[in-house]
């Protein structure tokens, strides 16, 4: 296949899903003059760049309302792809229905049409019986591309050793069976851990009261079962409280721990990001994903479009698994409808109808109630306290995440 033309569509990913299986030389899409502004542009060079394709990207606006200006303009098209010599093909995947229409006429001439099948997911040969299946791994980063979008910020799960992971599962265990009292520890830790204009990890020894209050009259106490069984999990060391509970004195085993230990929200990310890496079955991990609804073109500097004030996310978790992106929102409390709609809003911008939603959350959120209702209406999965303490998170990411 030389030359690719791509009906643009809506969903992002499918107009770019046939270049990335068959790696064309060139790839031309056909839309309406608002869809194909200078984002377009810019968002296929960067997903080139960073899938690895060395095709030419051109773009031809149509009015879609206009039958005979599509027909128009895709016959121009295939036609002088064949005066080139090159073999055209068009993907039918997308477009509105007066495109499809167009391009359906051009197969009595003989034009090779596409189709991705969802349910095979393969591309079809129209009129033929010959099929494409569709095997490649497509990157957190790639899907927030095509949206338009681009990422500002290293994830939080880059730059762990073996031995650091092993210790941050053993953490994470810990954390589950402490959460009614975790936060309250956390506030502690993060008095205790640093002196006036220090940072947490500058200084990985700590001498301390036991329990003190604050210049407020805010009490804050260590708590000695989770001390321990931070020493159990290696986090820290050399552990030592006076008879009296009068002082406790601990060392961090490395920077990367003490940061993590004083940041009360970062260990349900990490329990799904594990589970997702322990899964085996997703292309791409990440956490802390922090992006833009906006790409930088032309002489404009991604710099320059956080500074502004363009509409920005984060989302705790993403994962992709084949050519469907995964969003994940992670709560410590009971979730409310306004994280429904933020999670669904972002799903609906960067990943479309092939996204997977999912609200997970450390409380219970019984069946049948408003808020699971609310999320079905909306195509979000919960994933509560329930998955998490019989340890099906694995199990539930699988199901929830399949190509439908």
């Amino acid at each position: 296949m030389k030359t690719l033309i791509e009906l643009f569509d809506s969903e992002h990913i499918y107009n770019y899903l046939a270049a990335t299986v068959f790696r064309p030389q060139k790839v031309c899409f056909l839309g309406d003059y608002e869809s194909l502004g200078v984002d377009v542009g810019s968002a296929s060079k960067k997903y080139a760049s960073l899938m690895g394709l060395d095709c030419h990207f051109s773009f031809v606006a149509a009015n879609s309302n206009d039958y005979d200006e599509l027909r128009r303009k895709l016959r121009e098209l295939i036609l002088r792809e064949e005066r080139l010599g090159n073999e055209c093909t068009v993907d039918v995947t997308g477009g509105r229905d007066l495109a499809l229409v167009a391009t359906g006429s051009m197969i009595p001439n003989g034009t090779q049409v596409i189709y991705y099948d969802r349910e095979m997911n393969a591309f079809r040969f129209l009129g033929t019986e010959k099929t494409q299946k569709v095997d490649i791994a497509l990157t957190c980063e790639a899907f927030i591309t095509v949206a338009g979008g681009a990422i500002y910020s290293g994830a939080r799960n880059r730059g762990f050793d073996d031995a650091e992971w092993k210790i941050i599962r053993d953490l994470v265990k810990v954390y589950f069976e402490n959460k009614e009292e975790w936060n309250k520890f956390v506030k502690y830790l993060q008095q205790v851990a640093k002196g006036e204009d220090e940072k947490v990890s500058d200084n990985l020894n700590v001498d301390a009261p036991f329990s003190f209050k604050d210049g407020n009259g805010k009490t804050f106490t260590c708590n000695e079962k989770i001390m321990s069984a931070l020493v159990g999990a290696g986090a820290i060391r050399n552990l030592l409280v006076t008879p009296d509970r009068k002082w406790v004195g601990f060392t961090f085993v490395s920077g990367e721990m003490a940061n993590l230990l004083v940041n009360e929200g970062v260990w349900l990310e990490l329990a799904v990001y594990l589970a997702a890496k322990e899964s085996n079955i997703f292309s791409d991990v990440q956490t802390s994903v922090k992006f833009v609804w906006d790409i930088p073109s032309g002489s404009e500097s991604l710099a320059e479009i956080v500074s502004d004030s363009t509409p920005r996310n984060e989302v705790d978790v993403m994962m992709t698994r084949g050519v469907l992106p995964v969003f994940v929102s992670c709560k410590t409390r009971v979730p409310t409808n306004d994280d429904i709609n933020e999670i669904y809003a972002i799903k609906k911008k960067f990943g479309g109808d092939l996204a997977a939603g999912i609200l997970a959350t450390t409380k219970y959120v019984a069946d049948n109630t408003p808020i699971r209702e609310r999320a079905e209406e909306l195509g979000i999965s919960i994933i509560d306290e329930r998955d998490f303490k019989n340890e099906k998170i694995v199990q539930r990411l699988e199901k929830l995440t399949e190509l439908k």
